[in-house]
């Protein structure tokens, strides 16, 4: 006995939809166009996207304009049909004006977030040293005034320069003023020798533009770079790194690459690993966008697109 040929199973939005379509052409009313806006939202919820609405719309008036009971009049046919495209698509724009909403919220919060954090880095730096160096200048006096005291005195000092170099560091680490000074060219030669100073691996910047960008875009550069180098120097176990930065027509491309130990990049990605997520936000609210090249043993490529203009 022969096999029959396993048939594909009909998708079953095709002839829902064709269905609620002819209905709406051959009755109208917001009942039926209703029913157009809850396939949409079924559709979207089961991942389809708009080609595919699309091409199910198509096929759909295809048929409908082949059957006797269609509409003699094609203007009617179009017009009804196209409102009922309209509805049936509203879910979806209804999701993308969402998206775009809380990427200019998320934009927002960044900015202010970044506000805050450079309050903090130039009090930790300005206020704290001055009452640092105060404190200097009272522990000398009683030194001079307690010469017996004056070891210890002068061991108090060394526990205040330490405490100074930390703040230092802390200020520096939350929003460099170099980056504000001179922009994210000379910030990322800094963070690079910082980081290849401490680390003892090489780490090269280099870059074919030199302009100043607007703030927002200095800002996201200087952190994923910043997070893609720590991580880098962290784990990756490289004897080189190499940042790279260019200009492709109205972005900014820059390639941060390693010679170490590389990573499994689907599985840091389902865990949300190396700071991966918080880069991913960072672009993603100005336009940009994140990729990732990576195995075990072939060191790993962090590639990201940033708009100059925003």
């Amino acid at each position: 006995m022969g096999m029959s040929a396993i048939r594909p199973k009909p998708d079953l939005l095709d002839s829902d939809y064709r269905e609620a379509l002819a209905a709406y052409v051959a009755y109208g009313g917001e009942a039926l166009l209703a029913r157009g806006y809850e396939l949409g939202r079924k559709a979207l919820a089961d991942g389809r996207s708009i080609p595919e609405l699309v091409g199910v719309h198509s096929r759909a008036l295809r048929t409908l304009a082949s059957d006797d009971r269609a509409p003699r009049d094609p203007g009617l046919l179009i017009d009804s049909a196209e409102t009922f495209l309209a509805e049936t698509l509203s879910p979806f724009e209804m999701t993308h004006r969402g998206y775009r909403d809380s990427l200019i919220a998320w934009r927002h919060i960044n900015e202010m977030l970044e506000q805050e954090i450079r309050r903090i880095a130039h009090a930790l730096h300005d206020d704290s040293g001055q009452l640092l160096v105060s404190v200097h200048l009272q522990l000398a006096a009683l030194a001079r005034e307690i010469p017996a005291a004056a070891p210890k005195i002068q061991e108090c000092q060394q526990v205040l320069d330490q405490a100074e170099q930390q703040l230092r560091h802390l200020s520096h680490e939350l929003r460099p003023m170099v980056l504000d000074d001179l922009g994210w060219l000379a910030a990322i030669e800094f963070l690079a020798a910082a980081v290849s100073g401490r680390t003892r691996i090489p780490v090269d910047v280099r870059s074919s533009i030199t302009q100043r960008l607007p703030a927002p875009v200095e800002t996201a550069l200087y952190r994923v770079v910043q997070e893609a180098l720590t991580n880098a120097a962290r784990h990756s176990k490289a004897s080189h790194i190499v940042i790279e930065i260019d200009q492709e027509l109205d972005s900014l491309r820059c390639l941060i690459s390693d010679d170490g130990v590389g990573f499994e990049v689907e599985s840091c990605v389902r865990r949300g690993g190396l700071g991966l997520r918080g880069m991913r936000e960072r672009l993603g609210a100005l336009g940009g966008t994140l990729h990732i090249v990576s195995a075990p043993g072939q060191g790993a490529q962090i590639r990201f697109n940033l708009p100059m203009g925003r």
